[in-house]
């Protein structure tokens, strides 16, 4: 047992949501406009739907002459509405099925399965230009039914895909993943009405209860509808189609990878209704960064680990399972490949391997034992699905590999998955990809934790679009400046909102008369990709050492590696090259490191959830001194949350203090967490410095046709603090007006009593501008307090928030971790408060 372990801390009070009262708000000037010309625009949306209609029909007349094949009987459609105060869910009122949300209020939508005259839309309209019915008024906040089919290419085309469709050639064969939509409306959750009885609302909640049951059946109906819809466009000779994967199932939307050739891509793109994301084929893989190995091996003993330690699959291209310094570590039973009519485990990429190097990090981290005797404490599972080439092959479709392993390895009793594998480009920010997203519904499903690399900057790339490092260097754009371009964006899957993303920093600096290294110890590599992640999440969300380039000291600088500035990694001897060296650098070997501190915790928490390791393992992470070098926004886009401590995430010490919660939260709940501090450590004599540090995650279920962090997750939960000094039912009052709101900030003035948090939640308050803590499913922030300024009570709240799940009773796991330290390391902390708060060390 620690001398100093994480305390449980119980929960004082649980606040509930408190209907608000009133309503209204200002109207939009566009919306007030359209009201204020009602026939203008009521016809000019009248005249939209005709021209859609018409359009539509003699297209499809246009089909059938031309022998194309059928498409589904659902005319797509671009919307503008007013988003502010517009329920999105009200189009079906208006005959429009919501295929996806993106920015400013655009919906890409459909007309309802067979309604190609869009009757109910037409209906609505006319109300508004006669003003009759209730909702006589609600077409003034649609804005625009766009005509056309040119806005397709831009909202559901990839970067990549849209830069090469002017010559796309109807006769070449594509592979692309496809996004499509198939959700259904599920009406709000019920209210209790005033003066109504338990036993009536109860009723009418099972009815609600059984209503939705059967829409998530006729749902999966109508999921099979749109499968077979998609396979009658694409499987025929004139489109040469193939459906190369299974559909990956994400509860609003499937995914899935075809064949096809430029012509039936064309059509599919215009065409298909239920179609929100086209993605190119894109090989992801590795960017092998190596030079030539170090020679040199040291005498180490060498025993397995305990029968029970935790294990962790290494997703990557093999293992030399063999190898001396891994041999002892791998379950060698549990190993697989994935690559289609290919058995072989090992790691075969030249120069030393990637999954070799990837295991020994997971195994050592930084440190690799030379002589004497080591025990690992660590299995490694060998899952491979790179081939030779660095790739993951065309018909390995991600999402579908990633369900296939997370289901051959949960058995096995593995909960850590490491991923260093990704694209090769930034991560798009409209909706979650398939591939992250695949690791979401899998965390949510299983409870599995993915740690994945942040991804590489290439040597060069000349692609103006993506460029390389040296191509950032031409442009006048030194580092690390050139890691704020939106090109510099971390790489698919590394922006999945519930797995752990790594980015890289450096382990030292080199410099000689030709030669120096770009960053010094603890700043950013220069090849590491950086934050934000997507709809302004913190990514990444830790850093570890994963080494950094040395540049030639004139113009258009060489770029090489040099042992002093790479870390050292197991590698393969197949080539007849050492078992160590230090000839290869990248985000591919921090992510590992992280996983060697997770399976730590697992180690010594057995049953920890995937929302316990992911929080604890940021709450032991801080910013270096070298942070405060940067502006604060670009130190969270460098760092996330900063380098993990090992020591600080297994136990406290005699100035530090940690309490934990773990629990379940519904929508519109909170749960109130206080400890008292004890007079001693609050002297107004003494001017002693205090760290604050707290963090969070949960997880959620989620929907791939929602844009936001707050609309992707069904649920959405964050933390607040009290003032210093302020009492519980005065903290319980204010956080029940905050879910009562339901606004997305929560909204107090600042006093001198306010704790200065650093990154806050506003993107205007804190020393972080233009982020917030609760656009991430992972949410830390620390405050510095002197001993004068501590009070005796400290409150915290948990906030769960609706996203797009509509029962109330559907609640999401979430972890937070409170620490207090001292940072004059003589003070004692923990023994004090322990006592204070009156809680026992659990045996």
């Amino acid at each position: 047992m620690a001398n100093f372990p994480h305390l449980r801390i119980k929960q004082s009070l649980d606040a509930k949501y408190k209907p608000p009262r009133g309503g209204g708000g200002k109207k939009s000037p566009i919306t007030t406009d359209n009201l204020n010309n009602r026939s203008a625009h009521g016809n000019n949306l009248l005249n939209q739907a005709n021209q859609i209609i018409d359009d539509w029909a003699n297209q499809l007349n246009e089909r059938v002459d031309a022998s194309l094949p059928p498409l589904p009987e659902a005319i797509p459609l671009f919307l503008k509405i007013d988003s502010d105060k517009m329920d999105i869910d009200s189009l079906r009122s208006f005959g429009i099925e919501i295929i996806s949300i993106e920015d400013d209020g655009v919906i890409i939508g459909s007309s309802v399965a067979g309604d190609l005259q869009l009757i109910s839309l037409k209906e609505k309209i006319l109300k508004f230009l006669n003003e009759t019915g209730r909702d006589k008024n609600q077409a003034a906040q649609l804005w625009e039914i766009e005509t056309g089919k040119s806005w397709r290419l831009e909202n559901i085309l990839s970067e990549s895909l849209l830069s090469k469709w002017n010559s796309i050639s109807e006769t070449e064969i594509y592979v692309v993943d496809l996004g499509i939509s198939c959700n259904l409306y599920i009406s709000k959750f019920p209210a209790k009405k005033k003066g109504e009885t338990d036993n009536k609302y109860n009723s009418k909640l099972t009815k609600w209860q059984e209503e939705k049951k059967k829409l998530e059946m006729e749902r999966d109906e109508i999921s099979f509808k749109r499968q077979r819809d998609l396979e009658n466009l694409v499987l025929n000779n004139i489109y040469e189609g193939k459906i190369l994967t299974g559909y990956i199932d994400f509860g609003d939307s499937f995914g899935v990878r075809i064949q096809i050739n430029g012509k039936g891509l064309k059509d599919l793109v215009f065409n298909f209704p239920y179609l929100f994301e086209v993605n190119e084929y894109d090989p992801y893989g590795i960017d092998k960064i190596s030079e030539d190995a170090l020679n040199g091996e040291d005498e180490l003993e060498i025993t397995s680990p305990n029968i029970n330690a935790p294990r962790v699959c290494v997703i990557d291209s093999g293992i030399q399972e063999k190898h001396k310094y891994l041999v002892d570590a791998i379950l060698e039973q549990d190993s697989k490949s994935y690559l289609p009519g290919n058995t072989t485990v090992m790691d075969l990429i030249q120069d030393g391997g990637h999954g070799t190097r990837v295991a020994g990090a997971v195994l050592f981290s930084n440190v690799i034992p030379k002589s004497g005797k080591h025990s690992h404490f660590i299995w490694i599972q060998n899952a491979r699905i790179l081939d030779e080439q660095n790739n993951i092959p065309y018909d390995l479709y991600p999402p579908e590999l990633m369900r296939r392993i997370v289901g051959d390895y949960i058995p096995l009793k593995t909960k850590i998955f490491n991923l260093s594998v990704n694209s090769n480009a930034p991560c798009r920010l409209k909706h979650m990809s398939d591939w992250a997203a695949s690791l979401d519904v899998l965390n949510w499903e299983n409870d599995v934790l993915f740690i994945v690399s942040a991804g590489n900057l290439k040597r060069q790339t000349r692609n103006i679009l993506n460029p390389g490092i040296k191509d950032h260097l031409e442009a006048n754009r030194d580092y690390p400046s050139y890691l704020n371009e939106r090109s510099s964006r971390i790489a698919n899957p590394a922006q999945s909102f519930f797995s752990l993303t790594v980015g890289s920093i450096s382990l030292d600096e080199y410099e000689n008369t030709d030669l120096k290294s770009f960053g010094k110890k603890d700043e950013p590599s220069s090849f590491s990709r950086t934050g934000l992640g997507i709809w302004g999440s913190i990514k990444p969300d830790v850093v570890e050492y994963g080494g950094d380039w040395v540049r030639e000291k004139k113009l258009n600088p060489n770029l090489s590696i040099h042992p002093s500035t790479s870390p050292e990694l197991t590698r393969t001897t197949i080539d007849g090259g050492p078992g160590i060296s230090r000839d290869m650098i990248g985000t591919s070997f921090a992510a590992p490191k992280v996983s060697h501190i997770a399976a730590r915790i697992l180690s010594q928490w057995s049953n920890a959830s995937s929302v316990y390791i992911r929080a604890l393992i940021a709450q032991s992470a801080r910013w270096s001194e070298k942070a405060n070098n940067y502006n604060p926004l670009n130190s969270l886009r460098y760092f996330g949350y900063g380098l993990p401590s090992l020591e600080r995430a297994l136990e406290n010490s005699k100035s530090r203090i940690t309490f934990v919660a773990e629990n379940i939260i519904n929508p519109r709940k909170a749960h109130i967490y206080s400890f008292r501090i004890p007079e001693e450590l609050r002297s107004q004599a003494d001017s002693h410095r205090f760290i604050l540090e707290v963090s969070l995650a949960y997880k959620a279920k989620i929907r791939r046709t929602r844009k936001g962090s707050h609309s992707y997750v069904s649920t959405w939960v964050d933390w607040i603090s009290g003032n210093l000094g302020e009492s519980e039912e005065v903290f319980k009052e204010k956080v029940t007006d905050y879910i009562s709101s339901e606004v997305e900030e929560f909204k107090e003035t600042e006093t001198p009593s306010t704790i200065k948090w650093t990154i806050r939640e506003r993107k205007d308050w804190g020393r972080v501008v233009d982020a917030k803590r609760n656009d991430s499913s992972l949410q830390k922030d620390w405050a510095y307090l002197y001993s004068y300024e501590l009070t005796d009570v400290i409150n915290f709240a948990v906030v769960g928030h609706s996203g797009w799940e509509r029962d109330l009773e559907e609640g999401v796991p979430y972890c937070i971790f409170i620490s207090l330290e001292c940072l004059n390391s003589e003070i004692s902390v923990y023994e004090p408060i322990r006592v204070l708060n009156r809680i026992e060390i659990e045996v």
